[in-house]
């Protein structure tokens, strides 16, 4: 048994958080109070493609202060499930506890967060995840696996890593059915993330769409493949290794494989907006952008997207809070 401190137990910290208590871990969510109340009341409801599970032997708090008060702040891992605009702010949070000495694991959207980690916590307590299994938030103590396009991946960014904890850790995801898998090539499998959601999510969220409505426009399409050729770009300028040698192989197996696998999914970006919350786009499209300027290699579409979403956003938040 492990004892688990996931921080930003959202939509995928709740699943991850929840079926692993489930298994038998000590499982501490940091989450906000709402949602923790809710789980207090009546459990955490986890429902969708993986079955329908109640779980009650879970710990809540609403910050890491509040978890340092209730009890002594020593776990086996922590399970990063922030948002990744937030990611900075908690991690140096986290430094402040010279106690919590282990490993720490970014299950998070985007580019940038497990290099934070490394950088602040070192190689050996870092941990990059590949998440894509969707999740949708769907009222305070209650989510939905609704899609599910590969398994779970873990590994450490750098040499150095502890490998032998990471294999343990899959283990007891795989023991708690969550699929997962290990790897010496998380940058790689992230980068594949990337790709599929800087060429989904921001457009589904401008179309107010679920992924697989998107195939049904030529125009949509065509937004895709351009999204896709400018990271490509970026990732040969770079060097960075992935699993496809063109955008055209990567097209096809996102058009062919990956969106049928995940067809009624409504991206989290979306439901940021419907909620009238902050998305996640300067850590997807927009790092798209910020890379390419740093490399003198233009972005047009992905910069587009950006200030699309931006202007979405800012919109919703407007309407949000000004009560019309």
């Amino acid at each position: 048994m492990m004892k688990i401190l996931v921080l930003g137990a959202g939509a995928i910290g709740s699943v991850f958080g929840g079926l692993l208590a489930k298994g038998g871990h000590r499982v501490c969510l940091v989450a906000r109070k709402p949602h923790l109340n809710a789980i207090k009341e009546r459990g955490l409801r986890i429902e969708g493609i993986w079955g329908t599970h109640i779980i009650h032997n879970l710990a809540g708090y609403e910050s890491l202060a509040d978890v340092a008060k209730a009890e002594p702040l020593s776990f086996d891992v922590i399970l990063l499930t922030v948002k990744s605009y937030d990611t900075e702010s908690i991690l140096k949070e986290l430094s402040a506890y010279p106690t919590i000495t282990c490993p720490i694991v970014s299950l998070q959207n985007g580019l940038g967060n497990i290099e934070k980690i490394e950088e602040l916590f070192g190689k050996e307590r870092t941990i990059g995840g590949r998440v894509i299994f969707g999740v949708e938030f769907i009222e305070p103590g209650r989510v939905s696996v609704t899609v599910s396009a590969d398994n779970t991946i873990i590994g450490g960014l750098s040499k150095g890593y502890q490998k032998n904890f990471v294999k343990t850790l899959a283990d007891a995801f795989n023991a708690a059915h969550i699929p997962t898998e290990v790897t010496d090539h998380i940058q790689k499998y992230i980068w594949g993330k990337v790709l599929y959601n800087c060429a989904l999510n921001g457009l589904a969220t401008l179309m107010n769409a679920y992924y697989g409505a998107l195939l049904s426009s030529q125009g949509c399409k065509n937004i895709m493949a351009f999204i896709i050729e400018e990271i490509f770009t970026i990732i040969s300028h770079k060097n960075i290794d992935i699993d496809w040698s063109t955008p055209a192989q990567y097209q096809e197996v996102l058009f062919n494989r990956l969106i049928p696998l995940t067809f009624k999914h409504h991206p989290s970006m979306l439901q940021d907006i419907l909620r009238h919350k902050k998305t996640e786009i300067d850590a997807l499209n927009g790092a798209i952008v910020k890379l390419g300027n740093e490399s003198g290699i233009d972005a047009p579409f992905n910069w587009a997207v950006t200030q699309f979403i931006r202007a979405r956003e800012s919109i919703s938040y407007y309407i949000g809070n000004s009560g019309k």
